[in-house]
């Protein structure tokens, strides 16, 4: 009897999106502290003093919905941001797993909102963006997987996002770190998904789940000032 390839691929990325019971244990006693996020990317001083930092640039894309989207969709919320490609064996639904994990935990927060793009737009068509979305309830989770021209993303992911930069120069480029860009579209961390063991995957999770929070503190701050 004939498997379909479909159900084998969505039953593959709904075993990386549990995350096993010890683990959401340990992650609900974790403790946050607040620490201000910097600014990354190159930064320069203005004749006032002020200074003027490194700005993600707009982007054209197609999401899983084959709607043309940009980042006036995401206009006033806090962008958690990866790339990877739908074939990728291991790397990439290990970086989505600990994504999702993130996405649930602030699933209530409507400032928080998840882009996840594809690298390999030539084989990942809006059909297999939308499978690939659809295994991780893409949109109960406020998680956008997108996609667009490879030249176009190519570009932003080096330059805007400032992601896998040590590919630079390589016909196929691949990161899996996650980067977390504020409301004024500034880089204020970038960080790894990914661990050899379950302690390390809660600790990349927790630490995203920090950076996060030390963002919505500070937006809280400037708000009852």
């Amino acid at each position: 009897m004939a498997i379909n390839k479909t159900y084998l691929r969505k039953a593959a990325i709904a075993a990386f999106v549990i995350l096993p019971i010890i683990g959401v244990l340990l992650l609900s006693k974790a403790v946050w502290v607040h620490q201000e996020l910097p600014y990354l990317g190159e930064s320069f001083v203005n004749p006032d003093g002020s200074k003027t930092y490194h700005t993600v640039s707009d982007v054209q894309l197609v999401n899983q919905h084959g709607k043309q989207i940009d980042l006036s969709d995401f206009d006033s919320c806090i962008i958690v941001a990866n790339i990877f490609f739908a074939t990728c064996p291991e790397v990439c639904p290990e970086m989505n797993k600990q994504v999702q994990v993130i996405a649930e935990e602030f699933r209530s927060n409507p400032t928080v909102k998840f882009l996840t793009i594809s690298i390999d737009p030539e084989h990942d068509s809006i059909p297999v963006i939308a499978s690939y979305a659809s295994a991780y309830n893409a949109d109960l989770y406020k998680r956008t997987f997108a996609t667009g021209r490879k030249s176009v993303i190519y570009d932003w992911v080096l330059n805007d996002l400032l992601l896998a930069t040590e590919q630079r120069g390589s016909d196929f480029i691949h990161d899996d770190k996650i980067v977390i860009i504020d409301k004024n579209r500034h880089i204020r961390s970038i960080l790894e998904t990914r661990g050899a063991t379950l302690k390390d995957k809660l600790d990349r999770v927790k630490r995203i789940n920090d950076d996060i929070n030390n963002l919505l503190y500070e937006y809280r701050k400037k708000s009852l000032d």
